[in-house]
This record gives C-alpha cells, sequence and structure tokens, in this order.
C-alpha cells in the first residue's frame, strides 16, 4: 500500500480519500435516521438539532462526490490539484468534528477517529492542507468549548441529559463507545503501520539514490568506496585476493565535441550496460566515478580471472557501433586494476591508477593488471 500512495497521482489521492470517507458520511446520516425513527432511542436525542445537523454532512458528501467526478478525467495526470485537495480535506474533517460535536468531543469515540482522520490526510496529502484543516477543525473544537463555557449549548448537544441518568441506556452507551474505541485503536495502529512503511520505502529510496549513478545505474563512487572497505576487510579475513579495476573511456572528449553531449551520454550508458553484463551479480561491483571514469572491483579473483574479464568486456565493446547508422563510430577503453592481498583500501586505489595511467602512456585500447601483497613500493 506504501508503495501504491508513493506512486499515486494527485487525483487518485483525492479519489482515496473519497471514497474512504463517503461510506462513513452515508452510514451516519442512515444511523441518525434510524436513532431518530427509533421509539427507544429517540427520546434520548435533540431531534431538532440532530436532523439540522444531517443537511450539512449530506451536503458535504455531495460536494465530495461532485469533486471525485471532475478529477476523474483527470485521474492519470500528476499536475497538482491544490484547491481540489484542499476543498476535500476541508469537508471531510469539517464533517469529522461536527460528528464529534454532536456527541462529545472530548469523552465520544468519534474524537479517535477525527484523529485518524489526520492520520489519513498525513498519508495521503501534503501538509498544507492537512494543517489548514487542522486549523479548521481546531477552530471549531474551540468555538464548542467556548459556547459550552458561556451556557449558550451543552457539552454533548446531540445528546439529551436522560440519556446518562437512565442507567440501562447509560450502560448501552458505554458498551458502544467502547466498541468504537477497540474499533477506532485498530484502525489507528493499522495507519500507523502504514506510515512507518511508506517512511521506509522512501528511505531505501534515498539510500538507493545515494548509491547509485543517475546516467549509468551503476553504483556511484561513494558505494565503491564502502564495498572496497568492505572488501578489504573480507580479504584480511579469508586470505583470498580481489581486483580493483579502474577504466577510462578513450578520447571521450571527442566524442563530446564531435556528436555532441546527447550521444556522449549513450555511450556512457552503453558502457555501463557492458559493464553490468560482464561482471557477477551481485558477487562483483561495476561503478561510474564520473565523467568517462569507470571502476569494477571483483572479489575473489586472481590475476588471469582478471584478465579474462577485463578482454571480454573489451571484446564486447569493439563490437558496439555509435552515432548515425551511416556513418558510425567506436570507441575504446584503458583499464588498470590491481589483484590485492593484506593491502589497504589507498593502496589498492594508488596501484590501480599507476595501472591505469601506464596502459594510456602506452597507447590506450588495452589492460594493464598488477598483482600486490602489502605495501606497494
Amino acid at each position: 500500500m506504501a508503495h501504491l500512495l508513493s506512486s499515486a497521482t494527485p487525483a487518485r489521492r483525492i479519489l482515496l480519500a473519497v471514497a474512504a470517507s463517503l461510506p462513513f458520511f452515508l452510514l451516519v446520516l442512515f444511523i441518525h435516521e434510524q436513532a431518530l425513527s427509533h421509539p427507544a432511542v429517540s427520546p434520548y436525542l435533540d431531534a431538532a438539532l440532530v436532523r439540522t445537523m444531517q443537511w450539512p454532512m449530506l451536503g458535504a458528501a455531495l460536494l465530495n462526490l461532485g469533486v471525485a467526478v471532475w478529477v476523474w478525467p483527470r485521474r492519470d495526470d500528476a499536475e497538482p490539484l491544490a484547491c481540489a485537495t484542499l476543498l476535500v480535506c476541508l469537508t471531510i474533517g469539517g464533517t469529522y468534528t461536527l460528528i464529534t460535536i454532536l456527541s462529545g468531543p472530548y469523552t465520544s469515540p468519534p474524537s479517535l477517529v477525527l484523529v485518524g482522520v489526520l492520520l489519513v490526510g498525513l498519508l495521503l496529502f501534503d501538509r498544507r492542507p492537512v494543517a489548514i484543516t487542522f486549523g479548521v477543525c481546531m477552530g471549531m473544537l474551540l468555538v464548542h468549548d467556548a459556547g459550552v463555557l458561556a451556557g449558550w449549548w451543552s457539552y454533548a448537544p446531540g445528546l439529551r441529559p436522560a440519556l446518562f441518568q437512565d442507567p440501562a441506556a447509560s450502560e448501552a452507551w458505554r458498551g458502544w463507545r467502547t466498541f468504537v474505541f477497540v474499533s477506532g485503536f485498530a484502525v489507528l495502529l493499522g495507519l500507523a503501520m502504514v506510515l512507518f512503511a511508506r517512511l521506509d520505502a522512501l528511505h531505501g529510496q534515498l539510500d538507493t539514490l545515494s548509491h547509485t549513478d543517475a546516467l549509468t545505474g551503476l553504483a556511484n563512487r561513494r558505494r565503491l568506496m564502502e564495498a572496497l572497505e568492505a572488501e578489504v576487510a573480507r580479504q584480511r579475513r579469508t586470505g583470498r585476493p580481489f581486483c580493483l579495476v579502474m577504466i577510462d573511456a578513450d578520447h571521450f572528449k571527442q566524442v563530446n565535441d564531435t556528436w555532441g553531449h546527447l550521444q556522449g551520454d549513450m555511450v556512457l550508458r552503453s558502457l555501463g550496460r557492458l559493464l553490468l553484463a560482464g561482471v557477477r551479480s551481485p558477487t562483483d561491483l561495476a561503478a561510474r566515478l564520473g565523467g568517462e571514469e569507470f571502476a569494477l572491483l571483483l572479489p575473489d579473483t586472481r590475476l588471469d580471472e582478471a584478465e579474462v574479464v577485463c578482454q571480454r568486456m573489451c571484446e564486447a565493446l569493439s563490437r558496439e557501433r555509435f552515432g548515425d547508422p551511416l556513418a558510425p563510430f567506436t570507441i575504446t577503453v584503458s583499464m588498470g586494476g590491481a589483484v590485492c592481498s593484506s593491502t589497504t583500501s589507498h593502496q589498492a586505489l594508488r596501484e590501480a591508477d599507476q595501472q591505469l595511467y601506464l596502459a594510456k602512456a602506452t597507447g590506450r585500447n588495452r589492460v594493464c593488471l598488477r598483482a600486490i601483497v602489502g605495501a606497494v613500493a
């Protein structure tokens, strides 16, 4: 559900809010009507006031239904619907507050439902419409309290004092309140779990974004450095070597100058795809360090195995064609790597950089690898 809410359009969120609240409004209207017509219940209700309050509830239900009809054709649009969102929030929050006031806002289970409405609002919408709705609802409650203190109306204006004077009726009322409280608490607990699930999902997305290169989808420099530190520690425990390979696209500036940066981005994405396809997943790690620089981290890999991996990638890249189909071009890469045992991450990076420099200095389009143990001379 958290995933569905994260991907829902503003219009779909409005439709969901209306679909969740409209049945409740209609149910309350039905229960009020049944209670007013029941000879054993109606004496304990202020019939005139309850019937008067039916009209705002019915108006809110019809208004929300009209908003739903208006946003339905726009349900797949990503544009914000600020006015419609605020209108739905106000009608839902205001109606729930009115229902709460009728039966006493602080000793009645609908007050718990009102808290749930605010949670649902935060789950569905931005803070601004929910904050405005919260302010309006609190204003209604404060006006009600002021009227009670001034003696203008009773604490629970929808109920008559006889309800609390009749032992049997009062006991039935307490039982109903307990049932609504337990049911409402279960609903609120479910909403809280959904909210925390959505928060966890957002944290997961942020974590993924913080470790991923946006252009190629490979790991970024930060992720590579974290994995390298972990691999150094693992190598010290197991004694099995790992290989760090630095990769640079040859003469990449000419690609941007000749074909443009959009074509250059396509080349980088293709190179990232080839690197990802050429490594063991999820054991190995392919990363983009920035610009046209890439890296491979190959755990549990000997020198001869690393050479096979690098040569296979170079051969796959040589078959790729870029640019205009009538006048395509190819690119090459230089690779320099270190197969490491008992080294630090700094030593591994320094040696891989030196081997990459050697590959570029000796003609580019080649692989230079070296096995190192301990400190590098």
